[in-house]
């Protein structure tokens, strides 16, 4: 009978233990994911076609919340100071990882701070401008910011424009002016108008009016052509070269994230990204989709920060 009596309890105790694990119930409510971007750019468009396919397996609703401004420190900091349970997460990208050492009071030191959940891809980043700039190529886009210094305009919705855009001047000796937006959507009007002439950003952003004529693709920035655009040259072989932009999208957690959360949370991303249909719409807009896991992408982001070091260094980029 004592032995009965033991055996109960233990059996209870270890229901119990497997019951209060984090895991065990996650996710019991809605899930937000937080975007550094306003509604409607490349990023967005991306988080939303995952958290779609999260909703669909985890059984609890992804809402997005959107949360632009100061590079992504915005939505970094809320991240950063929420409750470690999972059910607020970020959508980070590479340029992210340079917000360190632009701003005098970051919210983290590296984003490597945060909780790593998985990989989603990369962006294919490509040279836009308006068609009545008098620029038909890089060389000559170069050739009209150098003979009328200032006289052009270029716009930033994101912090990987506004890097890869000051890297290009610094190694041509272009001098355009910096038209500053909350985001790609919000640019992208300016730029059909001509208000702005030329932008640095994402594929899927611009290609669409690329290819009705509203805009011009002068290259793109990827070591190899674009499959979406396979007749347009690169940046090096449009001859600007040594620019090298990391432009990963990834899933982070908020620091202390329960190991059991983040390998449920990393489990259903996988499943999402290997999801045919999510690919398709993903590659759509010019993200080549690379799951990954939450070491993959904490290696990636060490790898990356001397190199945004010797960016922002090497561009005289102030702190703000």
């Amino acid at each position: 009978m004592n032995k009965f009596i033991v055996s109960l309890v233990m059996g209870l105790s270890l229901v119990s233990v497997v019951h209060d694990s984090p895991a065990a119930s996650y996710p019991e409510k809605q899930i937000r994911l937080v975007v550094p971007f306003p509604a409607g750019g490349p990023s967005d468009f991306a988080a939303r076609t995952v958290a779609d396919g999260l909703t669909r397996r985890l059984g609890q609703p992804v809402i997005v919340e959107n949360q632009g401004g100061a590079g992504g420190a915005i939505a970094a900091q809320t991240v950063m100071r929420s409750a470690p349970d999972g059910y607020t997460l970020l959508w980070s990208t590479a340029s992210m990882g340079a917000i360190p050492l632009l701003q005098r009071s970051p919210p983290f030191k590296s984003l490597n701070d945060f909780t790593p959940v998985g990989l989603v891809g990369r962006f294919a980043f490509g040279l836009f401008v308006h068609p009545a700039t008098p620029a038909a190529s890089v060389a000559e886009l170069t050739a009209h910011a150098r003979s009328q210094p200032g006289k052009l305009t270029y716009a930033t919705g994101a912090l990987s424009e506004y890097l890869v855009a000051t890297d290009y001047m610094n190694r041509t000796g272009a001098e355009m002016m910096r038209v500053p937006y909350k985001g790609a959507a919000q640019a992208m009007p300016d730029l059909l108008a001509g208000r702005v002439q030329v932008f640095f950003t994402p594929l899927g952003a611009g290609l669409p009016y690329a290819r009705t004529g509203q805009l011009r693709l002068l290259a793109t920035l990827q070591g190899q052509r674009s499959p979406l655009a396979p007749d347009v040259p690169t940046l090096e072989e449009a001859g600007v070269r040594g620019i090298v932009l990391p432009t990963w999208q990834a899933v982070m957690a908020p620091p202390g994230t329960p190991a059991s959360v983040v390998e449920a949370l990393a489990a259903r991303l996988q499943e999402v990204l290997h999801d045919d249909a999510t690919r398709s719409r993903l590659e759509e807009r010019a993200l080549s989709v690379e799951a990954g896991d939450g070491k993959r992408l904490s290696q990636e982001i060490a790898k990356e920060m001397p190199m945004w070091e010797r960016f922002v260094r090497d561009n005289d980029i102030p702190r703000e």
